[in-house]
């Protein structure tokens, strides 16, 4: 089974470490697709979650680079620094067999 990366603020991160998940701080949203492409060539991540406040800068940039890849599969998550809207959870899991 793969692991779960977060890449986001100190404070997310922190809470993320206190149930086991792996997690990157980063401060800088522009470093994202250089780290995406470092995270594609490790084997054993599944799933990389992404703090929307550090990802809403280079949305436009990050939207063709996450919507052609299968794994890890991608997802933006908010963060308390963030406005949290609904997930749609049917195209997570879609997305996530392959059919998104």
């Amino acid at each position: 089974m793969g692991k779960i990366l977060l890449l986001g603020d100190k404070y997310t991160v922190s809470l993320f470490k206190l149930v086991g998940t792996e997690g990157e701080v980063i401060e800088d949203p522009y470093v994202l697709e250089s780290k995406i492409k470092e995270i594609n060539k490790r084997q054993d991540i599944d799933l990389v979650l992404i703090t929307k406040d550090l990802y809403d800068p280079v949305r436009e940039k990050l939207e063709s680079v996450i919507s052609n890849q299968t794994k890890p599969l991608i997802t933006v998550i908010p963060s308390p620094y963030s406005e949290a809207q609904p997930m749609d959870v049917k195209k997570m899991i879609l997305r996530a067999l392959g059919f998104g």
